[in-house]
């Protein structure tokens, strides 16, 4: 019987395959959520919840990113309290450039104002009910809507997607808790 052997999903190395990050879910006082209307890849021209990929070449811990995501992009100071782990959510293959671990944080302390623009891009404040029509990726509109603003879905939710990022391939593996 031959011998198959599986190709990798994408063609960069093993040290570049992972990259770990964190997004921040703020909204304001009105409930509305913050996006940015990112200025560069990923996912250039659209909109996104704020965060950006852990510095692990000095031990940065998820909160950590968060926290220190929070001061760069919005210029608020947070603590570990401040934030709700909602999503765990490993994605295979993303743009296929390898693969991203993320860790999705619901901000508990709304905000009281719109951050100016910033080189990563422009802020915007959206109601809930207006996602449906805000040019995001299809896979971030699907678990902030289903997992994270949903109040019916409260906890943590650990899911993975791929490859490709396809919303149909969103599978959760566990769901902890009721409220965080």
């Amino acid at each position: 019987m031959p011998v198959v052997s599986e190709k990798p999903l994408s063609t960069v190395s093993i040290s570049q395959q992972y990259r770990v990050g964190a997004l921040l879910c703020f909204r304001d006082a009105a409930a509305r959520l913050l996006l940015m209307k990112r200025a560069r890849q990923p996912n250039e021209g659209l909109w996104c919840a704020v965060g950006g990929k852990l510095e692990m070449a000095t031990g940065e811990s998820p909160y950590e990113c968060a926290i220190r995501e929070a001061k760069e992009e919005v210029g608020i100071d947070l603590e570990a309290g401040d934030l709700a782990l909602r999503c765990i959510l490993s994605e295979k293959d993303y743009e296929r450039a390898g693969h991203w671990l993320m860790f999705i944080f619901e901000v508990r302390i709304p905000l009281q104002r719109l951050p100016g623009g910033i080189e990563e891009g422009a802020f915007r404040f959206f109601e809930i009910d207006e996602l449906d029509g805000v040019a995001m990726p299809e896979l971030d509109r699907r678990i902030l809507l289903e997992r994270v603003l949903d109040g019916e879905s409260r906890g943590l939710h650990v899911l993975r997607a791929g490859p490709g990022a396809d919303p149909d391939l969103l599978v959760e593996e566990q769901r902890i808790g009721e409220a965080l």
